[in-house]
């Protein structure tokens, strides 16, 4: 499966395309001021950047994930910027680079999914309610007398990254390593480095793929009733177990980790929110659904024409790459009341219609995951640090990447 990008013949687009800097600030940390423009002035753009095109509205996006027979995945998880040579022979000391959950379409999409979709069903999924709130109060604890810490790699960060180990049954010992693995990876394919930085981030892609497949090895030779030891009974092969595992692992922490980061930001900021979830948990799941909508960890994906389209008025050519920008309409105007206010009453009588984990046969199969680790991880903070409070004087700022969307540390204080 080739990685590299098709290049288009672009349409001319007026000045928004040239002025699409997602990476660097001030579009990196606050993206819907730019995003708000685009939606009234040039909702569909080229972006030279990305070398695709960038849709920003609410209801053109959900008639493209509507429509997975003219609009394919299959560049979903391609790079944002060509990789080197170098790189491609780091790739090849690891497993063919097989289609993943995420960029596959039709019957392919289903039979990898399959497997999966049981081992995070909401009942199945249930079990993990007293793993996920054991390690909570454990992290909680290690910290709770120190009166200040930074809450992401303290809390946001581990909680959800050593939940998906524990279903996988990887001893914590290896966090620490798998935490730079996933960074690179992501890196790898949707942040603008340097060569010398791919192929670093690479290695760490080939790392992983290596140590899980000993891990699927080892769990074919003795089953331990953990996550691993579901799938490898499928019809997945090596490589398409490898790939996939490999994702989850990274999406399945990550997510979940800048939801919890992006929730207690949101509400802290606003100390009278904090106080009302803190008076009463049952308001939590309706406030994170704002907060997915207001903020979403992962704020764009793509879709490829397979054949020749025309969007908004512009003729696009098979081959030609979307870029669909959850983020912008998950604030869209015409579908949300006051979109650019944080209101976690908004979905208290309406369906949380937001796109944070995507629409259709593609809808995030970890999202269920998502919620409960950071329902679970407002509960046990807003019960055990009522008095929370962000640290005065500080800058947030996000980690420089497409796919998901955090911040890099939040720093909070109490009284102990």
């Amino acid at each position: 499966m080739t990685m590299q990008q098709p290049t288009y013949s672009k349409e001319i687009c007026p000045h928004l395309g040239g002025e699409f800097q997602p990476f660097i600030n001030p579009q990196l940390d606050n993206p819907y001021e730019f995003y708000q423009r685009a939606r009234k002035e040039e909702p569909l753009f080229f972006s030279p950047l990305l070398n695709g095109y960038v849709l920003t509205r609410y209801d053109d996006i959900l008639a493209i994930l509507k429509d997975p027979i003219r609009f394919s995945s299959k560049d979903t998880l391609s790079p944002i910027v060509e990789f080197t040579p170098e790189v491609f022979e780091v790739l090849r000391q690891g497993f063919p680079l097989v289609r993943d959950l995420v960029d596959s379409d039709g019957e392919e999409h289903k039979r990898l999914r399959a497997p999966f979709m049981k081992v995070f069903a909401p009942e199945r999924l249930a079990f993990m309610e007293d793993s996920i709130q054991t390690i909570a109060n454990r992290l909680v604890d290690s910290f709770i007398n120190d009166g200040s810490t930074d809450i992401i790699s303290k809390f946001a960060y581990p909680l959800p990254l050593e939940a998906i180990l524990t279903m996988y049954g990887i001893a914590l010992d290896r966090m620490t390593e798998i935490k730079k693995w996933c960074y690179d990876m992501n890196a790898l394919i949707s942040s603008p480095l340097t060569p010398e930085e791919q192929v670093e981030c690479a290695s760490s892609m080939v790392a992983m793929q290596h140590y899980v497949a000993g891990l699927i090895t080892e769990r074919r030779n003795k089953p331990c009733g953990d996550l691993i030891s579901e799938v490898v009974t499928s019809d997945l092969n090596m490589a398409e177990l490898v790939r996939i595992l490999v994702g989850l692992i990274q999406a399945g922490h990550k997510t979940s980790s800048h939801l919890i980061g992006n929730a207690l930001k949101y509400l802290l900021e606003r100390p009278q929110l904090w106080q009302k979830v803190c008076d009463d948990t049952s308001l939590i799941p309706i406030a994170i659904e704002e907060v997915l909508r207001y903020d979403a960890p992962i704020p764009a994906m793509s879709r490829t024409t397979t054949e020749d389209v025309e969007l908004l008025g512009i003729k696009l050519p098979k081959d030609t790459r979307i870029f669909l920008m959850y983020s912008s309409a998950n604030r869209d105007e015409t579908r949300y009341p006051n979109a650019e206010e944080f209101d976690i009453g908004r979905f208290q009588e309406n369906p949380a219609n937001h796109l944070a984990f995507g629409h259709g046969v593609h809808h995030c199969i970890g999202s269920n995951l998502a919620r409960r680790e950071a329902r679970i991880a407002l509960s046990v903070l807003s019960q055990k640090l009522p008095n929370l409070r962000l640290c005065s004087n500080q800058q947030f700022t996000h980690i420089p990447t497409m796919v998901f969307r955090g911040f890099t540390e939040i720093f909070v204080e109490w009284n102990p």
